[in-house]
């Protein structure tokens, strides 16, 4: 089926330093990075590629949670063996794509998006659409969110990731999932502010709805 002219998000990305990794490495990084992008776009109806050995593009309809994709995607690879950071840059516009072939597609989301990822330099998770005032009123605060999101340690990015996956985000049951006790998980959630990342991630799905 041809999704043509269709609103959609288009996440582009790659893994920072794939180079460094071993063999071994880059394909436990590799096989998170699928898992996740098959969860997240199954969740939000979506497609994504894998090419190139460590680059991604993902197509995601419900476009009001696109940063949610992004930062899950970010945490469970900082949160894999080896920690790995990734950067992301977000494109919102029109596609048109093959289903199955998302790394074939264009429209006006997928140039958004993979010019934007040309453009990240330290920075390594951006969005972009045609709203000038929305591109200022989030550009900001996406860095900062970037910024803190590569701060975290390994454990704090797979609890992070639990916490933001969870319907039931009480900490007893992130601390079941995890095998942790509920004092431990609390102590970790609190030394990554995960409040502020929840919020971060709210205040996105609302301007995005707005932007729709």
């Amino acid at each position: 089926m041809d999704n043509t002219n269709k609103h959609a998000a288009v996440l582009t990305g790659d893994i920072v330093n794939s180079q460094r990794l071993s063999e071994g490495e880059l394909k436990h990084v590799l096989s998170v990075l699928t898992a996740t992008l098959d969860t997240q776009t199954k969740i939000y109806k979506g497609q994504y590629d894998v090419f190139r050995g460590d680059a991604f593009q993902a197509v995601i309809s419900t476009i009001k949670c696109a940063m949610h994709v992004a930062v899950c995607i970010k945490l469970a690879l900082k949160a894999c063996n080896p920690s790995t950071d990734v950067r992301i840059s977000v494109g919102i516009g029109k596609v048109s794509f093959t289903d199955g072939q998302v790394r074939t597609g264009n429209g006006d989301a997928f140039v958004r998006s993979g010019r934007a990822l040309d453009n990240l330099k330290s920075q390594h998770l951006a969005i972009i659409s045609s709203n000038e005032v929305f591109n200022k009123n989030t550009g900001l605060l996406t860095a900062f969110a970037d910024s803190h999101i590569s701060s975290l340690t390994q454990t704090q990015s797979e609890t992070l990731l639990a916490y933001i996956n969870a319907e039931d985000k009480g900490h007893e049951q992130i601390a079941n999932t995890l095998g942790k006790t509920r004092s431990n998980i609390t102590r970790i959630l609190n030394a990554s502010e995960y409040h502020l990342i929840n919020d971060y991630l709210a205040f996105m799905a609302g301007e995005l709805e707005t932007e729709l």
